[in-house]
């Protein structure tokens, strides 16, 4: 299987440039379609409170400026294609919450691809929840890549540090990274402080997946770190240094309380400060 759908969210022209080349390469690459998507969340989505006052104030304001980003993120969108040849394209312009509708229009994609949310005032229009893409790849059932905010990738996949810790996340991510598994130059398996059982890693923890992925055409090597002090995401930071890896591949770990996602604490931590593009899928 190979990706023939891509959904590329583009909030804002300057914040998603990098995502925007990640997307049309990887859409280049595949020869896949490459839909970009702009979501106005109306400021009576953003500011629902605003509203209940006796006089609601003039956002007229905030309506201009985000209809100044979609047409600069549709323009942004057209030269990433072109740039990197991509014909088959789509824009969308959507009026509606930011998660819920990114995960509708997600769910008729191979992968998702996202820029990194914002740690800071996310009250602007183009600003973004911090933990949006990893909430959009466990409410949308797809898989999503997030792309750093700052930085430059050439070739994203080519080098993939697989995080494997034998769940049911993980297994998906696997599942949704195989056509970039199969072209990468190297995938490593690094595993965290593994213990040897029955529930999942069984006697040689990695040797499995590492196993399933050759029937693949996957040629991997199986890492395992023993991590007293740091945490997992400190490791997993380490990891692509040492490995030169330009994508993470894991599972993304949470899950819903009553209409709020409520995220693990190492997608947490990966999502405030990615190094490297990060797959991730629930």
């Amino acid at each position: 299987m190979n990706y023939q759908s891509l959904l590329v969210y583009v909030s804002d022209p300057e914040r998603s440039a990098r995502t925007l080349e990640v997307a049309s390469d990887i859409a280049a690459r595949f020869d896949a379609h490459l839909t970009g998507i702009f979501i106005h969340e109306p400021a009576y989505y953003r500011y629902p409170l605003a509203y209940q006052t006796t006089t609601p104030p003039d956002f007229e304001d905030y309506e201009q400026k985000s209809q100044k980003l979609a047409e600069e993120s549709e323009a942004a969108f057209e030269v990433a294609c072109r740039a990197s040849g991509v014909n088959k394209t789509e824009w969308r312009f959507v009026k509606g919450e930011p998660l819920r509708t990114l995960s509708l229009h997600a769910r008729y994609a191979d992968v998702v691809l996202m820029p990194q949310g914002d740690t800071g005032d996310t009250t602007e229009p183009g600003s973004d929840d911090p933990d949006l893409p990893a909430k959009v790849a466990i409410a949308s059932a797809r898989p999503v890549i997030a792309v750093p905010r700052e930085g430059h990738f050439n070739t994203v996949g080519s080098r993939i540090l697989l995080a494997w810790n034998a769940s049911r996340e993980a297994t998906r991510a696997v599942t949704a990274a195989l056509p970039l598994l199969r072209c990468a130059e190297k995938v490593s398996i690094l595993v965290i402080n593994p213990k040897t059982d029955d529930k999942g890693h069984g006697d040689d923890p990695g040797s499995d997946i590492a196993l399933y992925l050759s029937r693949h055409q996957v040629i991997v090597d199986a890492i395992h770190v023993e991590s007293a002090r740091d945490s997992v995401a400190e490791t997993l930071y380490q990891g692509t240094v040492e490995l030169d890896a330009n994508l993470i591949c894991m599972g993304a770990y949470g899950h819903s309380r009553l209409r709020e996602l409520v995220l693990g604490g190492v997608t947490r931590e990966l999502m405030r400060d990615m190094p490297i593009p990060l797959l991730l899928a629930h």
